[in-house]
């Protein structure tokens, strides 16, 4: 198959993408120079806005929002919105759907994570809907090497997704599962047409698939050993029942079922012995979610096993730095060694939480804690990467606000693309490769053992002001999440961008298997000589560095609201509808 330049904008970290432009180039790099009368956290540094015209204006909306990477997606939660349905009810549907039309990033073999604000309770809560290692899990049962397989029944944690999702559901949903879950169980049932890209992301895995993808999963992606065409329709009738399955059984029609049992023989017969007690200890968490603050808000991630700790510390270091007043290199370079820190932190850190855990996470966060992380900040890169797995993958990031203010910020994710390469039975799930997030050193805090969980990648966001939502926000690709985030309030609060442009804006991703640091491509070149001279080693510019969503809550400061303004990135092919 042909591929077009869109169809290369797609989700793996090794694809090739073609991003930007030279009016984007010429917006990021002019503003911020020192002499602006810029100041950190106001949103007042201009930024030309025809240099932004060449990509999409963000979405204003007055009441409500649904915003997410597929445009069937969104239209999925805009009308539940439309018709009477809560936010969270809105992004239970928006889920669902992921799972069909994004199957290589999501699904009901995955993981959730979850913050959501509740306008009745004026608070915000943290979900953490993540899955442990099976009980026959095992450093013993893994080949030597420094990492856990990438695919295969060594990668797969019990799925966490299912039970998130009604949990979410049984505290905050308003209306019946079954009827929320309708519009995604038609579309596996009698097909959907296949966007580009997805179909450009099976196209490009084709010659792969073959190396750990099962027969019955090859049978079900590659009919006739070939992907799909962009506007094929695809249909997923197994997956379809288990949908409609779960839909009207709730948590039990997936957990003490025939559901739960494909999933164990699937692992037991590949080596890892998973028992139907395995399933029935898998509860999803509701958490206080941990908060860091940047630019008078206050930024919130799940606690460990979450690394939400790695864009709370980089935001936090950041936070005491004048970045509106560096050059384009100098603010890089200092985002940069704030994320290798954090990072740093969260590798030897994070993993199962344990009070002696925690404790050493709320003291990174503190002030004194803080100042210490920015006091190793200097004019050059640190060697402060650390070798590990799973720095590629993928997420699907989706996120839907209300007219009564209750807003929902909902990533899900199998891990990998296509996740393990193994499909549970007759069920049409396609099981994660969550494990190979885990850490093959024995001694370590996120060591690969039975019931434990992975540090977890995924990291949904959202940012307070004045004890109310100002942001909901979100960027896929595994250790892209934080990163991301990063970039894009930075981009808002220091330099003055709207969402949108915040969202377009180029990137860079900090590898944490060699250090690299990947530059868009257009990212100008005095600023990569700069960063290089610096002691950064630079990668490929053309790889992924994730796509990213943000939504902002204005509250009718300075002649803007109240209203819903939505940026989606042009990296993906998604779009925010509401009313």
């Amino acid at each position: 198959m042909k591929q077009t330049d869109h169809s290369r904008r797609l989700l793996l970290a090794s694809i090739p993408v073609a991003i930007a432009t030279a009016g984007m180039r010429e917006a990021w790099s002019a503003a911020p120079l020192a002499g602006d009368g810029a100041k950190p956290g106001n949103g007042a540094t201009p930024v030309d806005p025809e240099a932004f015209l060449d990509r999409r204006s963000p979405v204003f909306t007055r009441r409500c929002i649904a915003s997410s990477s597929s445009p069937m997606v969104t239209q999925v939660g805009f009308r539940v919105l439309a018709e009477g349905g809560n936010a969270y009810d809105a992004a239970l549907a928006m889920a669902a759907m992921m799972s069909v039309v994004e199957p290589m990033m999501s699904g009901l073999g995955g993981d959730t994570m979850v913050i959501v604000w509740s306008a009745k309770d004026r608070k915000a809560h943290g979900l953490n809907g993540s899955g442990a290692a099976p009980s026959g899990a095992s450093l013993d049962r893994i080949p030597p090497g420094p990492f856990v397989p990438e695919h295969g029944p060594m990668s797969v944690t019990i799925p966490g997704a299912v039970d998130g999702w009604c949990a979410l559901h049984e505290r905050f949903g308003s209306k019946p599962l079954a009827a929320l879950w309708e519009p995604a169980v038609a579309a596996a049932r009698d097909g959907y047409p296949i966007g580009e890209s997805i179909a450009g992301v099976w196209n490009l895995l084709t010659p792969a698939l073959p190396k750990y993808a099962s027969p019955a999963l090859l049978a079900l992606l590659l009919p006739g050993g070939k992907g799909p065409v962009p506007g094929q329709l695809i249909r997923f009738p197994a997956l379809a029942d288990t949908l409609e399955r779960v839909a009207k059984g709730g948590r039990e029609a997936f957990y003490a079922g025939s559901v739960a049992r494909a999933i164990a023989d699937t692992l037991t017969a590949g080596g890892v012995p998973t028992t139907m007690d395995d399933f029935a200890r898998q509860h999803a968490q509701w958490v206080d979610p941990l908060s860091a603050g940047f630019r008078g808000r206050d930024v919130l991630q799940l606690a460990p096993n979450s690394q939400g700790v790695v864009a709370l510390q980089a935001l936090g270091i950041l936070d005491g730095l004048d970045l509106a007043k560096m050059s384009p290199a100098d603010r890089m370079h200092h985002e940069i060694e704030a994320l290798r820190i954090a990072f740093a932190f969260a590798i030897d850190t994070v993993g199962e939480p344990d009070d002696a855990m925690m404790a050493k996470v709320r003291a990174a966060l503190t002030p004194a804690g803080l100042a210490e992380a920015r006091a190793r900040l200097g004019p050059r890169a640190l060697p402060l990467g650390r070798a590990q797995g799973g720095n590629s993958g993928d997420t699907s990031y989706m996120c839907a606000i209300d007219a009564d203010g209750n807003a929902v910020s909902l990533m899900s994710s199998i891990s990998g693309v296509f996740g393990s390469g193994l499909l549970a039975g007759d069920t049409g799930i396609i099981l994660n490769n969550r494990a190979a997030q885990f850490a093959a050193k024995r001694g370590s805090p996120n060591a690969l053992a039975a019931g434990r969980r992975p540090r977890h990648t995924i990291l949904p966001g959202m940012v307070m002001k004045d004890g109310t939502p100002e942001f909901l926000l979100g960027c896929v690709g595994a250790n892209n999440h934080p990163q991301g985030q990063l970039q894009s309030l930075v981009n808002v609060l220091d330099l003055g961008m709207n969402p949108q442009q915040a969202v377009d804006a180029p990137r860079f991703r900090v590898l944490m298997t060699n250090d690299e640091v990947e530059l868009d491509a257009d990212v100008p070149e005095d600023v990569r000589r700069d960063l290089a001279a610096r002691g950064h080693r630079l990668g490929d510019p053309r790889d992924f560095k994730g796509a990213a969503q943000m939504v902002r809550l204005h509250r009718g400061e300075g002649g803007v609201g109240p209203c819903l303004e939505s940026g989606v990135d042009h990296r993906l092919d998604g779009v925010a509808l509401g009313w």
